[in-house]
C-alpha cells in the first residue's frame, strides 16, 4: 500500500485470522506503522461490525468465501490472502480456486 502512495496511518485495519503465519505477523507490521489494528478470527461473535468498519480488511481465514462483500465499506482496501478449493462442476477439473472474500 505505501508503494502505491496509499496513506494508512490511523487507518482503522481488521485481520481476519489469528494465525502466526499471517495474522500476528501483518498485526505487529502495521502496528509499527501507526495504525489501528483489530485481529479477530472465525469465531468472534458479530464479526461483520468488526469488517464493516475497517479501512484495511486482510482475511486468511481458510473459509471459502466467509466474508461477504457486503460487509465490506466503499473505499476499503482488502487483501485476501487465504484460497481455497470448492467444487465446481461447470470446470474440466471439478474445482475452482476462491479467497475467503466473496465479491
Amino acid at each position: 500500500m505505501s508503494r502505491s502512495g496509499i496513506s494508512i496511518k490511523g487507518k482503522k485495519a481488521v485481520i481476519v485470522g489469528r494465525s502466526n503465519i499471517v495474522g500476528l505477523p501483518v498485526s505487529l507490521l502495521l502496528l509499527k506503522t501507526d495504525v489501528i489494528v483489530t485481529v479477530v478470527h472465525s469465531r468472534t461473535p458479530d464479526l461483520e461490525s468488526f469488517i464493516r468498519e475497517a479501512d484495511i480488511i486482510i482475511a486468511d481465514t481458510g473459509q471459502a468465501m466467509m466474508i461477504k462483500g457486503s460487509c465490506v465499506k466503499p473505499g476499503a482496501a482488502v487483501i485476501v490472502i487465504g484460497t481455497n478449493v470448492i467444487d465446481d462442476l461447470s470446470r474440466k477439473s471439478g474445482y475452482r480456486l476462491v479467497g475467503d472474500v466473496d465479491f
